[in-house]
């Protein structure tokens, strides 16, 4: 894991573009996102700790890491949404993969941003260990594209093999609180039908099928090679072994 004097001195050192940890698809962009992900990794053990307190001090149940704890575990999740503004989970830290600029949209439910931020953190590793455990060989990534402009790129995610698919814990977490704050807020909204069905367990349905379906129709597995390097995801998708991806490499610093 890297410490803070490593990330800033990876910024004091981004002197040209190739370092600059700030230019997307560049070595010093790829040094600093590693960096952060070793700190959201690492954080991991004390999140899912924090979220299990949380519940069993505001009426939530166990969980077991079973594909069925996430029905009563998306129920609980109305807990702080309703309590919008007033909703109090005790904790003082930002996930690292999150910069507040004050020009966010606002939360479900009025939560503070903060309070919003680390539902998406403490809920998503627990969603992401149930789809890990269902999943062979799937794991967190910082996330690469054969080509560095695609969406995606350096987020942090589970590789389930089905590049390049990948499943998004955190997403899955935001579609969950959005859908219950929608259903809380107006019934009979038509816009919101489909938004009520965004629940934890039909978003872990759902990208998990994904993979069921990929292994069906008997396609290989294809997962990250190397989630902390810097060529991790260049060699794959269309532009493998291309005169054009290789100069686009080339240019990148990776030949």
């Amino acid at each position: 894991m890297a410490s803070k004097a490593e990330i800033e001195r990876v910024i004091a050192q981004a002197r040209g573009v190739e370092d600059n940890p700030f230019n997307l698809g560049t070595r010093g962009y790829w040094a600093f996102q590693d960096s952060m992900f070793g700190r959201f990794i690492a954080a991991r053990p004390r999140r899912l700790h924090e979220l299990r307190g949380l519940m069993a001090s505001t009426g939530g149940t166990e969980l077991d890491g079973s594909p069925e704890s996430l029905g009563p575990l998306g129920e609980w999740l109305a807990v702080p949404v309703m309590a919008g503004g007033n909703w109090n989970d005790g904790l003082d830290w930002l996930p690292v993969w999150t910069r507040i600029s004050g020009n966010e949209r606002p939360s479900p439910g009025g939560l503070g941003l903060a309070e919003y931020y680390r539902l998406l953190e403490m809920v998503g590793f627990y969603f992401a260990d149930v789809v890990i455990s269902q999943l062979p060989g799937s794991k967190w990534v910082c996330w690469r594209r054969e080509r560095f402009n695609f969406s995606r790129t350096g987020e942090f995610l589970v590789d389930m093999g089905t590049f390049p698919v990948p499943s998004a814990p955190l997403d899955a977490v935001g579609n969950s609180l959005a859908s219950i704050f929608r259903t809380l807020l107006d019934h009979s909204d038509p816009d919101y039908e489909a938004s009520r069905e965004r629940t934890l367990r039909s978003e872990f349905d759902r990208q998990v099928s994904y993979r069921l379906e990929w292994e069906a129709e008997g396609r290989p597995l294809d997962f990250q090679a190397a989630p902390t390097r810097d060529g991790a995801g260049v060699n794959r998708g269309p532009y493998k072994g291309s005169r054009i991806k290789a100069k686009i490499d080339q240019r990148r610093g990776y030949g």
